[in-house]
C-alpha cells in the first residue's frame, strides 16, 4: 500500500502508516499526513506510559552515584566508554576499564529478539581503588540506549550500480523494496535512517538519526530493520486508531460501556494491560 512522504519532524514510529491505513480501511492518500502524526503521537504516548523508549539512540549520559559499588542506569543496550569525575570539577579525567564492572541483569541480552536492557553497573572487585566516585553526575557513559536493539534482515541490499551511496544522499536504491516500508527505522552499517517513503525500489530516508552519523555505504551493503516488541506495535496502533475516531467526533466509551471524559492522551485499559510488562515505575 502506497503512503505519502512523511511530514517533517515525524520519526521513531513503532508502527507503519500502511498498517494503520489498512486497519482504518482507507484507500486513498488524502489522510496520510494525519496518519503519520497520529502514529508519532501514539508512539510517544507508549513511551510516556511505559517510562522508557523503544527506539535506539547513541549518546552520552551522566549519572549520580549514591552507592560507590554500583550505578543505577537508564535502559542500556551497550557500553562504548565509561568516564568518571573524581574531583567534582565537571571534567571526566578517569576512564574505567571494561574488566572493572559487570552489567545487570546478567541474562538481559538486549541485542536479542526477546532481550531486555541492562539497568545496573556494578563493580567486579570491591576495593576503594576500584569504587565509583560518589556525587552528582560523576559518571558518564557513552553507548547505545533503549529497551532493546534487535535489527532483523529482510534480505535487502543497496543496489546502486556498483557505486557507493554518499553521506549526503536522501534516496537509496535497493534490489527489492518488499518488506521495507515507510515509517521503519533501518540500519546500514552503523547508521540509523528513518524511511519516509518507499516506491519502485527507492527508499527516501532521513539520514543519521538517533545519534548516529551519516556515512558512505558501499554498493550491496545490507539493509536491516529495527524490530519492536509486538505488544508495543499493537498498543501504538490501537492508540492511533482510537485517536482517529475521536478526531471524527465519535464518543469515547469506557470498559463498562459508559461514556467517559478520559483525555485522549491516556491509554485505554486494554493498552495498559498490553504494556504492563514493559512499564518501568518511577523511583
Amino acid at each position: 500500500m502506497t503512503v505519502a512522504n512523511a511530514p517533517v519532524g515525524v520519526m521513531n514510529l513503532y508502527a507503519t502508516p500502511a498498517v494503520l491505513k489498512d486497519r482504518l480501511g482507507l484507500k486513498t492518500n488524502g489522510d496520510d499526513a494525519t496518519l503519520w502524526h497520529l502514529l508519532h503521537v501514539a508512539s510517544r504516548i507508549v513511551d510516556g506510559y511505559c517510562g522508557r523508549r523503544f527506539y535506539v539512540s547513541n549518546e552520552s549520559k551522566r549519572f549520580d552515584v549514591v552507592d560507590r559499588d554500583g550505578v543505577m542506569l537508564d535502559d542500556l543496550i551497550e557500553v562504548g566508554q565509561v568516564v568518571e569525575d573524581w574531583d567534582g570539577d565537571g571534567v571526566f579525567e578517569r576512564t574505567r576499564h571494561r574488566s572493572d564492572y559487570e552489567l545487570y541483569p546478567l541474562g538481559a541480552h538486549p541485542k536479542s529478539a526477546h532481550g531486555y536492557p541492562f539497568s545496573v553497573m556494578r563493580l567486579r572487585h570491591r576495593s576503594k581503588a576500584k569504587c565509583f566516585p560518589q556525587g552528582r553526575a560523576t559518571v558518564q557513559i557513552t553507548g547505545r540506549w533503549g529497551y532493546r536493539c534487535h535489527f532483523v534482515s529482510p534480505g535487502r541490499y543497496i543496489s546502486n550500480s556498483g557505486a557507493a551511496v554518499t553521506q549526503y544522499s536522501k534516496s537509496i536504491r535497493v534490489d527489492k523494496d518488499t518488506d521495507l516500508a515507510a515509517g521503519q527505522t533501518i540500519l546500514i552499517d552503523n547508521e540509523q535512517m528513518f524511511v519516509t517513503q518507499v516506491g519502485s525500489g527507492l527508499l527516501n530516508v532521513m539520514r543519521g538519526i538517533n545519534g548516529t552519523s551519516a556515512a558512505q555505504h558501499l554498493d550491496a551493503s545490507e539493509v536491516k530493520v529495527l524490530q519492536f516488541p509486538a505488544e508495543v506495535v499493537e498498543a501504538t496502533l490501537l492508540t492511533a486508531v482510537r485517536r482517529w475516531h475521536l478526531r471524527d467526533g465519535e464518543i469515547d466509551v469506557s470498559d463498562d460501556g459508559n461514556t467517559t471524559t478520559t483525555l485522549v492522551c491516556d491509554p485505554t485499559a486494554d493498552v495498559k494491560r498490553m504494556l504492563a510488562r514493559y512499564r518501568r515505575m518511577a523511583v
